[in-house]
């Protein structure tokens, strides 16, 4: 989908949003909104890009941990100027593979521990989505929870093949199909190396298993910095509750239709927030304060890409 079209379609939802739900009322929910518990989501939601970057260390233990830090910064600020969520870590990945002045074979071990990174962190957040649906299942009903098991189980199939000789050799065919020394260049070369340092991933189950764990983790604090935000605009309910909806969120939110999820993000915490009777205004004024914080957190990865990354990139 073109970018225009995602901006339109998320100037679309927000609209539509606005006229459905009382806008005085929402500003009257954030003009009482408590600071104390605003400044606890703010320091949870930083928590879990310090997280995240622990995390990526899992994978990359070569790298130093602040560094790692200021690469996921900055991939918060291209997930909301870029269409699509996924592209800030595709930019992290680029990045981290350049800067490190790594050869083909390691800017395929960066770009492919990104890519399983990112699949790690997934499968933690539908893993604590799961455990809240199953928990809340009077309110949610069972086929959420039915819907949550297969996306897992196609992530851990789709893991599974690219690390299988075979699928990976039937892969390499047909894409090298009557390929010539352009598409070696610039598909098929960096493509067998991220297979091939994907295949490595894989064969280290423990490394595997804590990258899960910290996905987990980080998942663990966007759910508690959701739930301090949502006590701050007047919503009270249990954790179980909030790792269902935050879960869920953040899985329709990586749907490339919008401009950084803006407007779906909104209108799906509106939807599900009304399954445990949450008004529309509170729901409403949660997604513009989580909205909120992810502008904060790209404009300090602005500020780190103007000044130590570009710093750095100078002295190397």
């Amino acid at each position: 989908m073109r970018p225009r079209l995602k901006a339109l379609v998320s100037a679309l939802l927000v609209a539509l949003l606005l006229w459905r739900v009382d806008v005085a009322e929402v500003g009257r929910v954030l003009a009482l909104a408590s600071p104390g518990l605003m400044g606890l989501a703010g320091l949870l939601f930083f928590l879990m890009h310090v997280l995240n970057a622990l995390k990526l260390r899992v994978l990359l233990p070569e790298l130093r941990a602040g560094r790692l830090l200021a690469y996921t910064l900055v991939a918060q600020l291209y997930a909301l100027v870029l269409p699509g969520q996924l592209a800030g870590e595709a930019v992290k990945a680029y990045r981290l593979s350049r800067d490190e002045n790594r050869g083909e074979a390691g800017g395929g071990h960066i770009v492919s521990a990104v890519a399983f990174d990112k699949v790690t962190g997934i499968a933690g957040l539908l893993l604590l989505t799961g455990g809240g649906l199953a928990m809340q299942s009077a309110r949610f009903g069972d086929g959420l929870l039915a819907a949550v098991g297969l996306v897992f189980a196609g992530l851990v199939a789709a893991t599974v093949l690219l690390a299988w000789a075979p699928a990976r050799a039937l892969l390499l065919a047909l894409l090298g199909w009557r390929a010539g020394p352009k598409r070696e260049a610039w598909l098929l070369g960096p493509l067998r190396s991220f297979l091939e340092a994907w295949r490595g991933q894989t064969r280290r189950p423990g490394r595997a298993l804590l990258s899960v764990a910290g996905g987990i983790a980080v998942q663990l604090a966007a759910v508690a910095g959701s739930q301090a935000l949502g006590l701050a605009v007047g919503i009270d309910q249990p954790f179980s509750v909030w790792s269902a909806v935050i879960g869920l969120m953040s899985v329709i939110v990586l749907m490339p239709v919008t401009v950084a999820g803006i407007g779906l993000r909104e209108a799906s915490l509106v939807g599900l927030l009304d399954l445990v009777g949450v008004p529309h205004a509170q729901s409403l004024a949660l997604g513009f304060g989580i909205l909120a914080f992810q502008v904060m957190v790209a404009m300090l990865g602005a500020v780190i890409d103007l000044t130590v990354l570009r710093e750095q990139r100078a002295s190397s």
